[in-house]
């Protein structure tokens, strides 16, 4: 597999492949010879900066397929996949950056990381991911694209790789180098008055994405299933405060040593879009009056299930100022 200006990739050698999946089967699917897949595999000889990824999918059954690029590793990678199974609604497309292993998409939702469109189930179509610096635009066949304005790994290039969660058939990825240009897309913003950063215990500071979402999987292990943070505010009047908050999985928030909140918000199925555990800001809200001088807001917050874990906090009055995000 050279680097030419334009590539079209066998994925059905699998003696070519970096195989990180349960399931790696060539067959015959829909007439097309392809790569049936459950997993990750990676095309080692391919390295994409800017460019365009081209590749035909079929999925039989509810599948998650898509394509991994800017891959530092086989643990962390820039994701983009359609689901046939929620075809027309809005996550069909989805932006899902892979960090250490864990996916984290209940962090990376709304319309800055997922778009509505028509996905067929059982039909090969194509999904197609632009990539320029840190920004790309993901599309299923010729409809409009979901482009994301920052991607979270913010690699200039990487690997190349083909990913589904439930099995899918792949063929014909096309590979053309070069840049691109994309159409605006939406910008992820925080909330009034969200936290910027947190400290969290035994690590330290730790700022939060753009759209004001902690996310613990970017700079945590797997095998850490629990933190502490911790943020201090001033306030120079008796103020009724208004805390909003949205988080993943499990959270006990409190201010000073009086707990506010316990909870948990976890993927619960298809049904709708409160079932699917997303972090959303002001899912939540809780009041509370304080008096004069400095507090301390913490969040205890345990991960259950690998689709990401963190939270967004707002805290909404007059008077208030957060003070850095050190011990204390």
């Amino acid at each position: 597999m050279g680097i030419d200006p334009t590539n079209e990739l066998d994925v059905t050698d699998l003696g070519r492949l970096d195989l990180h999946a349960s399931t790696t089967e060539v067959t015959t699917w829909r007439g097309r010879k392809a790569l049936r897949l459950e997993g990750l595999v990676i095309l080692p000889s391919l390295q994409l900066g800017h460019g365009r990824l081209r590749v035909q999918i079929c999925a039989e059954g509810p599948a998650y397929p898509g394509i991994a690029f800017h891959m530092a590793d086989a643990l962390n990678y820039e994701l983009a996949y359609a689901q046939p199974h929620t075809s027309g609604q809005w996550d069909a497309i989805q932006y899902d950056p892979v960090f250490h292993g864990s996916n984290t998409w209940q962090l990376y939702c709304g319309p800055a990381y997922q778009k509505a469109a028509s996905v067929p189930m059982g039909e090969w179509f194509e999904l197609q991911v632009d990539v320029s610096g840190c920004r790309a635009a993901v599309a299923v066949d010729e409809q409009p694209p979901l482009v994301v304005e920052s991607l979270a790994h913010g690699q200039a290039s990487g690997r190349v790789g083909l990913w589904t969660y439930l099995p899918a058939y792949f063929c014909d990825l096309r590979v053309v180098h070069g840049p691109s240009v994309l159409p605006a897309g939406v910008l992820a913003t925080a909330p009034l008055q969200a936290l910027d950063a947190w400290f969290l215990e035994g690590f330290g500071a730790l700022p939060c994405e753009p759209g004001g979402v902690l996310s613990l999987n970017r700079y945590l292990p797997t095998s850490l299933q629990e933190a502490h943070l911790t943020r201090r505010f001033e306030v120079k009047a008796d103020e009724p405060l208004e805390l909003t908050f949205g988080f993943s999985d499990e959270l006990c928030l409190k201010l000073d040593d009086r707990v506010l909140f316990t909870g948990k918000n976890t993927f619960s199925g298809m049904a709708d879009r409160a079932s699917r555990g997303y972090v959303e800001p002001g899912a939540y809200s809780v009041g509370c009056a304080v008096s004069p001088g400095v507090h301390r807001l913490s969040a205890e917050l345990k991960v259950s299930e690998g689709f990401g874990w963190g939270l967004v906090v707002a805290l909404r009055g007059s008077g208030v100022r957060w003070l850095p995000a050190v011990l204390g």
